[in-house]
């Protein structure tokens, strides 16, 4: 129960305390009010009574909901940013970070801990530490690894794993002070994790790579500061597989010369080689985006979805005809300009956008569903799932994706930040989330789709 809901509970125990003496001590008229029968009291003391019953019953928390790790002290961010995936045979793992240092990757000492489940969340193993940063003063790689961006193959054993090294803040990055990017792999699904590993020279740190044109920053061309993969869901496609596996997507945040916003990456050897979609580093998606996530539609087309206040930023790539490299970006639409776009309080929070198929409750007919989270109060707090329903061959413009969003299911009414999801074996969605007391705790529940979208869609079998 949150502490709004506490003083209400207070008020009206109070409020019912005073009706109920006034009704004892009184025979055909209440002292409480003048001309005011007894059959009036009582009926508002029974209207009184019931209200207590209805803000316990707003705030029952959901069925399966766990909290995975406990932050233990209101002055430290010992649990955050959340990342979760399900592997070949089903079980969920979900990985976060551990704040040694006390706060964000960059200040120090942060390690990646994992649970994992076998039996679609019911229970979780314990605690285990994948991702060791060592702490320190100088900016080198392996001072922690923080932000963790998951995806398991839906075939093998195979997995990738990618965080932020270094001791170096995004935001006061430079030219010749800049972070890294850390790469895990697993083959057994996630049980086990290579040691991180330095990948940052595929993206920036040397001439040529995807995100540095130039030895040196020349104010020319691009030149990436700093830049980090989306935490949370790596996306793994549903139609195009190069080789022996599906095409991995990730959406990363860049900051530097040439280079603002959000940008999206693909790998098609699970996660070991990275190509920049569109290929030209000096095009902007979305420069207007934080955080970004991505998402594929139905029709194959790419959806990147960006944090930013009050809303998403939407853009959407589309393949030219028989090409699963060549296309073009549309326009960035911010939701909360659109007609039943998203629009939520001034909170610029990190969310998660998920795609599944369902069949709509009133026909039966098949659907496919967009599914964002994100806090939905002006503060972080309320992290509430909003939803639209796809025509699955429809190709759409940035435009039309970002209007037409319901809300659906709020999560929780508490103080609450990140979250992702993936769909279990089960079907129904595992949903991986911060929320208080303290700045967080690491909370899993599983949802059905009916539960989400209230009813408007249900799982397709």
């Amino acid at each position: 129960m949150n502490i709004q809901s506490i003083i209400l509970l207070a008020i009206i125990v109070v409020v019912a305390g005073l009706v109920l003496y006034h009704y004892l001590h009184s025979d055909n008229k209440c002292s409480c009010c003048d001309g005011c029968d007894k059959d009036c009291c009582a009926k508002l003391l029974i209207l009184l009574l019931l209200l207590p019953m209805n803000v316990l019953a707003q705030d029952k928390p959901l069925a399966g909901k766990q909290v995975l790790a406990y932050s233990n002290d209101s002055t430290r961010d010992v649990y955050r940013i959340p990342a979760i995936a399900k592997n070949k045979k089903g079980e969920l793992v979900a990985i976060y970070d551990y704040r040694v240092c006390g706060t964000d990757i960059g200040f120090g000492e942060v390690d990646q801990v994992m649970r994992i489940s076998k039996n679609n969340g019911k229970k979780w193993s314990n605690e285990v530490k994948i991702a060791d940063g060592m702490g320190g003063n100088e900016n080198i790689f392996g001072v922690g690894f923080g932000d963790p961006a998951l995806c398991l193959d839906r075939e093998s054993g195979r997995g990738v794993l990618i965080t932020v090294s270094g001791k170096c803040i995004y935001s006061y990055a430079k030219a010749d002070h800049r972070p890294f990017i850390a790469r895990q792999i697993t083959t057994d699904g996630g049980h086990t994790w290579s040691a991180p590993e330095d990948i940052t020279t595929q993206f920036w740190g040397k001439e040529g790579a995807m995100f540095q044109t130039s030895k040196n920053d020349d104010g020319m061309g691009v030149f990436a500061w700093a830049g980090f993969f989306g935490s949370g869901k790596i996306l793994q496609s549903r139609v195009t597989k190069v080789g022996q596996y599906y095409r991995l997507y990730a959406a990363l945040l860049l900051r530097g010369t040439g280079l603002k916003g959000a940008y999206v990456v693909y790998s098609d050897d699970m996660g070991m080689n990275w190509q920049l979609l569109g290929g030209n580093p000096a095009f902007r998606a979305a420069p207007d985006s934080d955080e970004p996530k991505v998402e594929e539609l139905p029709s194959g087309q790419i959806v990147l979805s960006g944090r930013k206040w009050y809303g998403r930023t939407f853009n959407i790539w589309t393949f030219a005809e028989g090409s699963v490299t060549e296309g073009s970006w549309d326009k960035p639409v911010n939701s909360h300009d659109v007609t039943g776009g998203i629009k939520v309080g001034a909170n610029s929070c990190n969310g998660e956008i998920l795609i599944v198929k369902g069949k709509l409750t009133e026909t039966g007919h098949p659907c496919y569903v967009a599914l964002q989270s994100l806090p939905k109060a002006d503060t972080r707090a309320d992290v509430t799932i909003y939803y639209k329903v796809l025509e699955a061959d429809r190709m759409y413009t940035s435009f039309e994706f970002a209007e037409g969003w319901k809300q659906g299911l709020q999560v929780t009414s508490k103080r609450s930040a990140y979250s992702t999801m993936c769909l279990q074996k089960n079907g129904r969605i595992a949903f991986f989330y911060e929320e208080e007391p303290y700045i967080y705790n690491m909370v899993y529940v599983p949802l059905t789709l009916k539960q989400i979208t209230n009813g408007e869609v249900n799982l397709k079998k």
